[in-house]
């Protein structure tokens, strides 16, 4: 629906004016010119005169007439004003009643120029003697009044304040009508004009919408600086909060600085850094031309420190498919005091952004601890990025580490590629075997750590990155320093707090602890496996090379194969990783061929017990991990015989 509102000094002021509309939209409708399904109302507004510049309207165009289309076109800004014109034939008409009604006295025509232009011209034409005089406020219609009547103009032909000025002080006054055919013109402009406008309205609000959610500031000025354009991103970037800045002049609003001598400076920049304030901005600037000519400038910028914020963001979605811490301190099964020790000193090296390096046998559990220091981090709620840098060759190990550009090898993704270091923005990134890189991988990790930005293969540009770098190894880096296969000074960058991890043969009151826990995770049915006391003591006594996960796969082999029957020192026996079938038979008085999935019954391991400890039956109740009680009643249930 679109709004005309007709304003007129008093109600109307523009005879059957409704009628007159309905009667034009009806004409159009059947002629088919009725815009589509766009729906035009009338509204009639009173007002004096003199309160124009009071008026607030709320329409898509605005039909006046004289004087008041004059200032209601000076008081605003953005609404269309028609004016309704006085056509010839309509002073013709006034000008042959005034004859008919006064004679052939002088009649002075009074009016805004538009309105009143070349009346002279109809004087032979009416016969009469014509004088114009051009009213540009209200406030000098009477003095124009009085200045006509000393000219000796005895009848006024003008608005309606001017005529009734008129009849106070005798003058004959004759109000100049509206014509139908000046109202239908008046019309037709309205609802042209109102249709454009409309167009032009969501256009420049679907453009304004756009501008308003991008990220960018956005701020466009003409050639005095006067501002065209400043979208909600740019008063938030620069802390400005008034809420309409169209209009304003730029000096006005933006600080004096570098960043306001680039807006209005005839020059073009592509991604300059500008400090703003307290703030750096990444700035784009154009000029803005129109058929060949140069209209105003425009920038587009960025809070650096809100795109990183924006790259974290994005780096932990993607990140949470899978490079995420998963594991804390709590999830560290320890009795130790030796592990104890470790993880309060790694605790305490989690509040400082130094880097650790995490020395320890394979199997130890150092990426247990690298993701437990970054979730007690204030890195926390940012990516872990793991890479195991022994896993990778060379060249796909620095692809995936540092990225590449688009185009920088064949094969090369379209748009290159963020590297690990990118991924791990605010975060914490784990290098674990760390002694196995190149020592063209060391000089360019060198560069990492101590510049803190990377260059993408195939790229010239320098990206700055802010990670906490967790290394691990098994190897003694010191030693491979003095024989020149690691580079001294990346040693003592990457160990600049260092984390020991115990091997599992230091801590060996935490087996039976991780025992337990290995066998039930490796047990996938809800009924428990059990093992006797007996035989975690056998397994602590192990020196396990391979330290915690040598111990958890072979918990794992356990669950599997015992997940009917309690778990005892002979069953373990039959696996541990040094023993051989040859020397597990050949102490046993009978040899047996045995396959790993068939288990020697429950009498057997009884007699074989008992044989091993001599027929002392506390010793084989202590070795089987039950009472002397309940291994009597076993032996009379199974008939074993000792005699």
């Amino acid at each position: 629906m679109i709004k005309i509102k007709l304003v007129v000094p008093r109600k109307g002021y523009i005879t059957d004016a409704f009628e007159r509309f309905e009667e034009f939209n009806q004409l159009e409708e059947s002629e088919n010119k009725d815009n589509g399904s766009v729906k035009f109302v009338l509204e009639e507004v009173v007002v004096d005169a003199d309160q124009i510049m009071k008026l607030k309207l709320d329409a898509d165009v605005v039909i006046s007439r004289g004087l008041i289309t004059k200032l209601l076109k000076e008081s605003n800004e953005f609404i269309p004003i028609v004016d309704i014109p006085v056509q010839g034939i309509d002073l013709i008409r006034c000008l042959y009643d005034c004859k008919a009604r006064f004679g052939s006295k002088k009649v002075a025509v009074i009016g805004a120029l538009n309105m009143i232009y070349g009346v002279e011209n109809l004087s032979d034409i009416v016969d009469l003697p014509i004088q114009s005089y051009i009213l540009n406020d209200i406030e000098s219609s009477a003095s124009l009044v009085d200045l006509a009547a000393s000219d000796g103009c005895e009848v006024i032909l003008s608005g309606l304040s001017t005529c009734e000025y008129a009849e106070e002080i005798g003058l004959g006054a004759i109000l100049v009508d509206t014509g139908r055919e000046s109202f239908r013109q008046a019309l037709i402009e309205a609802k042209r004009v109102a249709l454009v406008s409309r167009r032009e309205q969501e256009k420049t609000k679907r453009y304004q919408t756009i501008l308003n959610y991008a990220y960018e500031g956005v701020i466009a000025v003409d050639l005095k600086g006067q501002i065209s354009v400043f979208n909600t991103a740019a008063q938030e970037i620069l802390s400005i909060s008034k809420k309409s800045l169209i209009g304003d002049s730029i000096y006005d609003i933006i600080k004096h600085g570098k960043f306001r001598n680039m807006l209005l400076s005839d020059d073009e920049y592509e991604k300059d850094i500008v400090a703003y304030q307290s703030i750096q901005l990444s700035v784009k600037k154009v000029g803005i031309f129109l058929k060949g000519k140069k209209v105003g400038d425009m920038v587009a910028f960025q809070d650096v420190t809100r795109i990183q914020e924006m790259e974290g963001k994005f780096a932990r979605k993607i990140h949470l498919r899978g490079h995420v811490a998963k594991y804390t301190f709590d999830d560290i099964l320890y009795r130790s005091s030796e592990i104890r020790r470790t993880i309060e000193t790694a605790k305490r090296y989690s509040e400082v952004d130094s880097n650790i390096l995490i020395i320890g046998e394979t199997g130890t559990g150092k990426e247990i601890f690298a993701q437990s220091i970054h979730n007690h981090s204030n890195r926390k709620n940012n990516p872990f990025v793991a890479i195991n840098c022994a896993a990778l060759p060379e060249n796909l190990l620095e692809s995936e580490l540092f990225g590449y550009a688009e185009g920088a090898f064949t094969g090369a993704m379209k748009g290159g590629k963020q590297g690990f270091f990118e991924l791990a923005h605010r975060g914490t990134i784990f290098l674990d075997e760390i002694g196995e890189i190149s020592p063209q991988m060391q000089s360019r990790l060198l560069r990492v750590l101590q510049e803190r930005e990377i260059i993408r293969i195939g790229d010239d540009k320098v990206i700055p990155v802010d990670v906490r770098i967790v290394s691990a190894t098994n190897k003694d880096l010191m030693q491979m320093v003095k024989s020149n296969d690691f580079r001294e000074d990346l040693y003592y960058r990457l160990s600049v707090l260092d984390l020991l991890l115990p091997p599992l043969r230091e801590r060996r009151e935490d087996i039976p602890l991780l025992v337990n826990a290995f066998i039930q995770k490796g047990h996938s049915n809800q009924k428990q496996i059990k093992i006797t006391d007996a035989a975690k003591k056998k397994l602590s006594e192990e020196n396990w090379e391979g330290n915690i996960r040598q111990l958890q796969n072979f918990c794992e082999r356990l669950s599997v194969l015992y997940k009917d029957k309690l778990i005892d020192v002979y069953d373990i026996e039959i696996y541990f990783p040094n023993n051989s079938k040859k020397k597990i038979i050949s102490n046993q008085e009978e040899e047996r061929d045995m396959s790993p999935g068939i288990h020697l019954s429950e009498r057997e391991r009884i007699v074989q017990t008992l044989k091993k400890v001599n027929f002392n039956k506390g010793k084989a109740a202590s070795e089987l991990g039950m009472s002397r009680t309940t291994l009597w009643r076993k032996m009379k249930n199974l008939n074993v015989e000792t005699n």
